[in-house]
């Protein structure tokens, strides 16, 4: 059915942006979570993420040249990096085990062991220094809208912050995390996107 404004007024009715069935999903109201592939076990708490993102996508572009004219046509997917804000915590999380940001700091040496002055190890397998990010919007009742399942993430790169004597902020470690798979859930309503995908015949 076409848009048509004078059918349900010019301003925000009961169709559409007035629509008392329409949530609007918040910037403040989602938790980021990683956990380990199994093999180097480790659990990233949502508590302490400042800032994140959702996924972006991008497509490469081919070129496809006939007489006077060129036209373009999608060529392979990749996911782009993403960059999330930890708030660095010191102390231990009462009855949690996860040792407030310990964690995080678990993990990052799992990619590198920036700990050790000779030893400097690097683990070799996804299963090792790879993490699954769950990310999740929530509505303002504790229900999730929508879910990300974001696989393979490890950071590519690991800014510990700037210090400032004038400053009443908070010490950040800021992280560029690279992946390279991500499976989307809608939540609400739920139900599985539809796919329009004809084979060749």
């Amino acid at each position: 059915m076409p848009f048509n404004p004078q059918a349900q007024g010019m301003g925000i009715g009961p169709v559409g942006v007035g629509d008392p069935n329409v949530v609007f999903k918040r910037k403040f109201r989602w938790t980021f979570e990683v956990q380990s592939r199994g093999e180097c076990p480790f659990r990233v708490p949502p508590y302490f993420c400042k800032l994140a993102a959702r996924p972006n996508i991008a497509f490469e572009d081919t070129e496809i040249n006939f007489l006077n004219d060129k036209t373009w046509i999608p060529g392979k997917a990749s996911w782009e990096s993403i960059t999330v804000t930890y708030q660095d915590v010191a102390g231990n999380l009462s009855g949690d085990g996860s040792g407030g940001n310990l964690e995080l700091y678990n993990w990052l040496t799992n990619v590198f062991d920036f700990t050790s002055p000779t030893r400097k190890f690097m683990n070799s397998k996804y299963s090792e220094y790879a993490g699954i990010v769950t990310l999740t919007l929530w509505d303002g009742c504790g229900a999730p809208l929508e879910i990300w399942k974001i696989q393979d993430a490890w950071p590519q790169a690991i800014n510990f912050g700037d210090l400032d004597y004038s400053s009443s902020d908070t010490v950040d470690i800021e992280l560029t995390l690279r992946y390279s798979q991500v499976y989307f859930q809608h939540r609400c309503p739920n139900y599985t996107i539809p796919l329009c995908c004809t084979t060749c015949s």
